[in-house]
């Protein structure tokens, strides 16, 4: 019986000095940056998810206060922002803390008018995770991560020409051509669009494009319809045409909708465009 208790007592005093062992060998976290995702993006604006691990090394439990950033564009600080959730992370165990970053481009191109001719700009984000630790207290760990982002453009769409194939009196059959700009680094689609043109103050064409045009990066697209007009929808335009004359007024508006090839972008954005001026009908 005696041997038990002796034994049992022993058996307390180790674990005790395990425990205090563990309590005052208290080592501080680390905080590495892992990878960072667009959440989404659009012409307006970009969401970003920036992953830093936080490893805790010790035999107990830990845990963040908070944390805080600070996002720089071109190495000049733009916003910032703090988080006091707290954090827990288990012994000797990785937890991932997520930093969500939020970018409107309208304020970026406030702050940084250089960029509004540029494909991309680099970043950095400086972030520091604050913890309560025993024995030691508080401790704040810094981490960083920098890159490049790119800045998605609106796609420029311009009037192309009239190319008139035919014409009588009863109506005339011709070709409306326009052309789509991609500005951006990266190819786009056409998913959709709807336009309406009207020539001289007369609707001359109301449809919907029935196919998906792709435009590679940098590049420009011509898209061109055939249509056929009846002598009421050319209204007078149609005798002043057989009468020579050459230049007529146009107006084309509409709507088109926009994929893209890059990460996070938010397909089926639509663009407006109302386009008008004067196009000149060659010989035929």
């Amino acid at each position: 019986m005696k041997h038990i208790l002796t034994s049992a007592i022993l058996l307390i005093f180790l674990s005790s000095c395990a425990a205090l062992r563990d309590a005052t060998d208290v080592r501080e976290p680390s905080v590495q940056f892992s990878d960072m995702s667009i959440q989404s993006i659009t012409f307006d604006g970009v969401t970003l998810l920036f992953d830093f691990d936080v490893t805790n090394p010790n035999r107990m439990g830990v845990s963040a206060d908070s944390y805080n950033y600070e996002f720089f564009i071109n190495d000049e600080s733009f916003i910032s922002g703090s988080q006091t959730e707290r954090i827990e992370v288990g012994r000797e165990s990785t937890t991932t803390v997520q930093v969500p970053v939020s970018l409107s481009f309208t304020n970026v191109y406030d702050s940084f008018r250089s960029l509004l001719n540029q494909d991309e700009f680099s970043y950095k984000i400086d972030t520091d995770v604050t913890f309560s630790l025993p024995v030691i207290g508080s401790r704040t760990v810094p981490a960083e991560a920098s890159g490049t982002l790119p800045i998605p453009r609106v796609p420029q769409i311009s009037f192309g020409g009239f190319d008139m194939k035919s014409m009588s009196f009863s109506g005339a059959e011709a070709e409306v051509t326009f052309r789509v700009r991609n500005p951006n680094a990266f190819g786009i689609v056409l998913a959709g669009a709807d336009y309406a043109l009207q020539v001289n103050g007369r609707n001359w064409l109301d449809t919907e494009l029935g196919e998906s045009i792709r435009v590679a990066a940098s590049e420009s697209r011509d898209i061109t319809i055939p249509i056929r007009l009846s002598s009421s929808q050319m209204g007078s335009a149609l005798v002043e045409m057989i009468g020579g004359r050459k230049e007529f007024e146009y107006k084309l508006t509409g709507t088109a909708e926009i994929a893209a090839d890059l990460e996070g972008f938010v397909d089926g954005q639509t663009i407006p465009f109302d386009l008008e001026g004067i196009f000149n009908i060659d010989d035929f």
